[in-house]
Parts: C-alpha cells; structure tokens; sequence
C-alpha cells in the first residue's frame, strides 16, 4: 500500500506550483498526491504540462492521483471550471479529465455525489435533504450520468470511485456499483465521513472491500449532543477509527491500495433522536448505530477524564495553527502502522 496526501484539504493551502508541490511531499516522506481534479495541474488540460507534471513525479518516485469532481447532474453547476472545460458541455469535461489522468497514468479516480454548503445552516448544508428534487431522484440521476461515462471509461481503463461523502451511504454507493457496473465504478472509502451518516467504520471496510480502490484516510471522535451524537474530526490516531482492523479486511482485496491522508476540521452532527434524520436514512441499522454509541460512550468518558481535549476548546484554533501537528501525527500513526503489518515497505 502507498501512503499519499490530499493536495486540498491543508497540506498545501498555498497552491505551490505542481512541481514544487511534488517536491514538498516528497521532502514530506509520502508516496504520492491527490488533486481534486486534473484541472489542478494543468486548467487547459494542456498535454505538455500534464507531460511535465508526469516527469517530475516519476523522477520523485511519487504518484499522482485524482478526483473527477461532481457526478450529480443536479449539482455539477457548483464545479463551473469543468463547464469551461467543456465548453459548455459537462459530459465531454468529464471525459476529457478521464483522457488527462489516463494519459498521466492515473486509472483510479475519485467522484463526488455533492459537497458541503457550509454557507447555509441545518440539513439543507446536505444535498440529501433538499426539497426541490428528493434523494432518491439525484442517485437515479447520477446511475443515469455514470452509466453515460461507461464508454469513455472503458476507453480509457480508468474507474470512478465513489466517495463515501458527507451526503451517501456506504449501501447507496453498492446499489450504484451494482447497476453501472464494477469495472467502471467502485469505492473511494472515507473512514471518518461514514460515520456523519451513522455508518461504523470497521462494518464499512467489511461491506465495501472488494470495491474500495482508494481510500481518503482520517480519524474522528464522537460524543452526545441534545440530538444524537457529534462527530469532530482528529488526525489519525487519535480518534476510535481502527485503521489496522480496517487496513487488514481491505488488504486481502487490494494490497496495492492508495491511502490518501485527508486532514481538515469540523463538526457534523448525526441526529439520531430525530424523526426527519432517521427517516432520511433507510437503511440505518441497529448494529451499527449501536456502535456507534458505544464509542461515543468511551470518546466521552475520555473527554471527561481528560485523557482528550474538550471538543469545543479544541475546535477553537485555526487549522493552520494545528496543521503541522496533524499531519505528522496522521502521518506517523499510518505509515508505522502500515510497516508493521507488512504492508508498506
């Protein structure tokens, strides 16, 4: 397994040219980077400097991944930068960043069904919950969507997986697998993001393993709030996620897995204790929300006894003040413990 950084979530907040940034990772100790989009090396798709981009990682000894963007019909206008790329046609944007990660040797690429509305307040910062178009309509058009890229993906040998987002569960992302196919589509597993939508992240792994071709690597804890429970992100390591259970159900599919460590803060809150929320999530099970107590029960009783800080303190500061802290504690957690296990060498 290779143990990457994503390029957007503070690693590289200053948006270093690419070659430098490459060099920063390098420098850094990971084995690899993930943009967003192809968009991020080159806006033009430009062969050469996508070419130049190549180079340089392969003379680093590093990867380059990438995501796809937005693959809901009814949310890709937040993405205008492909719409340019397109010309206006957001199909042919999608398939043109295919050609350009193919062509960088990319194959494995990430898509996303939404994204966080961090302007608005409530549910509606969700896409799941808006009430112009019902959930279950944008998964029927995003199946629509991706089943439209099939072509072009087998074209290029490359793949979408889906992102287990802010706004998806784990079993909605199978359903989709199962009806655009799994040569085409599978599983990017975020360990931290499935539990906003009350998923366990052991139980995740076990589900999603013969799917999962990248993965978005970071920790959280959680704790009781007046309606449910919260979820505050930490750095690998310090939170209840286990990453050596996790890394050893998906080894056994994919030994040669790309785990990107995604770092940034924020609390989401999982409304447990609420009709609209639970309502929201069909398949909810008691096994896992069970779990999911359980470890609230234990974040708490740490909280308590000092053993971690209180959430509302440690959510105070920037991110950039804590940044250097994160990342080489996420850092060090998930290379040790890919070492140990044998499966980084």
């Amino acid at each position: 397994m290779k143990l990457g950084i994503d390029m957007h979530h503070g690693f590289l907040q200053e948006e270093l040219p690419v070659e430098k940034a490459l060099q920063k990772a390098k420098h850094e100790g990971f084995d690899g980077v993930y943009y967003k989009l192809p968009l991020s090396v080159s806006p033009t798709l430009d062969r050469s400097e996508l070419q130049a981009a190549a180079d340089c990682a392969r003379e680093l000894g590093l990867y380059v991944d990438f995501g796809i963007g937005r693959v809901n019909p009814f949310n890709t206008n937040e993405t205008p930068e492909a719409w340019t790329i397109g010309g206006g046609d957001y199909k042919r944007a999608v398939e043109k960043m295919l050609e350009a990660a193919a062509f960088m040797g990319a194959k494995e690429l990430i898509g996303v069904t939404a994204g966080w509305k961090g302007q608005h307040t409530g549910y509606h910062v969700y896409d799941r919950f808006r009430t112009d178009v019902t959930w279950e309509e944008q998964l029927q058009a995003t199946a629509r969507f991706l089943k439209s890229l099939a072509p072009a993906l087998r074209d290029t040998g490359t793949r979408i997986n889906l992102e287990t987002h802010e706004e998806i569960t784990s079993f909605e992302i199978l359903r989709l697998i199962e009806e655009v196919g799994e040569d085409v589509l599978g599983v990017a597993f975020d360990t931290a993001n499935v539990v906003s939508r009350a998923e366990d992240p052991v139980c995740v792994a076990r589900r999603t393993a013969p799917y999962v071709h990248q993965m978005h690597a970071k920790d959280c804890i959680l704790y009781f709030s007046d309606t449910g429970l919260i979820r505050q992100v930490k750095p690998a390591g310090e939170g209840f996620v286990d990453f050596r259970e996790i890394f050893s159900i998906i080894s056994a599919h994919q030994p040669d897995l790309h785990i990107q460590i995604e770092d940034h803060k924020g609390l989401m809150h999982l409304d447990l204790y609420v009709a609209e929320w639970r309502n929201s999530h069909p398949d909810l099970t008691v096994e896992e929300t069970a779990e999911l107590v359980r470890h609230a029960w234990r974040c708490q009783q740490r909280i308590l006894a000092g053993a971690l800080p209180d959430p509302a303190i440690y959510e105070g500061p920037s991110y950039a003040e804590q940044r250097d802290q994160r990342l080489q504690q996420a850092s060090s957690h998930l290379s040790g413990l890919l070492r140990d296990m044998g499966l980084r060498s």
